[in-house]
């Protein structure tokens, strides 16, 4: 089909010519956009001490356990956790709870897919129908550093979870693992907890706003 006219339109008004010209560009303030620091509004422990701090960090020493309450908002749909931590125990792994208005989910609605990275070794495992997602993997006194991402905790839809780990396990060990929870249910916060023994180290949750 062959082209027999081409519109086009100007500016006229000088005026309005004018105010475009001179129009400037005002970018988003930083904390509308990416990772936004998020605080809960209460912790709650068992073992010996879990301080939440002015910045948002909570350290914990010795903790059998640790809760974050009022951290999951409206204001985000994604959130990621930026954890260090040891635990007593060679090698347990930590498992997470969902929580809302102080009570952890503890029904069957947790799976678990995980892989690990060893030398040359590969380590998988996988685990359905449990009572928490066991997507931390500590490495005794060998600190850990893990990016934990959960996607969709406030929202009342089934929750995703994913961790990528290094620790001087053995030297150094990667460990990745992925998580979900069944359940449409909106959650405010959540529980770590580790198989056996304790865990020492801090932590900060961030929104990702987009």
């Amino acid at each position: 089909m062959a082209i027999t006219s081409v519109r086009t339109s100007s500016i006229t008004d000088p005026q309005r010519f004018q105010s475009l010209a001179q129009a400037t560009y005002v970018a988003p303030l930083p904390s509308t956009i990416g990772m936004v620091l998020v605080s809960p509004t209460s912790i709650t422990h068992s073992g010996t001490s879990a301080t939440l701090g002015a910045n948002g960090q909570v350290t914990f020493t010795a903790v059998t356990s640790v809760s974050l309450n009022g951290v999951f908002t409206a204001d985000f749909d994604n959130y990621v956790v930026n954890i260090r931590y040891a635990t007593s125990n060679n090698g347990p792994n930590v498992g997470v709870r969902l929580r809302a208005s102080g009570s952890d989910a503890s029904g069957s609605d947790y799976a678990r897919q995980y892989l690990g990275a060893d030398s040359t070794s590969l380590l998988v495992a996988r685990q359905t129908s449990q009572t928490i997602a066991k997507v931390l993997v500590g490495a005794s006194a060998q600190r850990s550093g893990e990016h934990f991402a959960i996607y969709g905790p406030y929202l009342a839809q089934p929750t995703a979870m994913r961790t990528d780990s290094a620790n001087g396990y053995l030297n150094a060990y990667i460990r990745s693992a992925v998580g979900t929870h069944s359940l449409s249910t909106s959650y405010d916060g959540f529980s770590l907890i580790p198989d056996s023994g304790d865990m020492t180290g801090a932590l900060q949750v961030y929104g990702v706003r987009s």
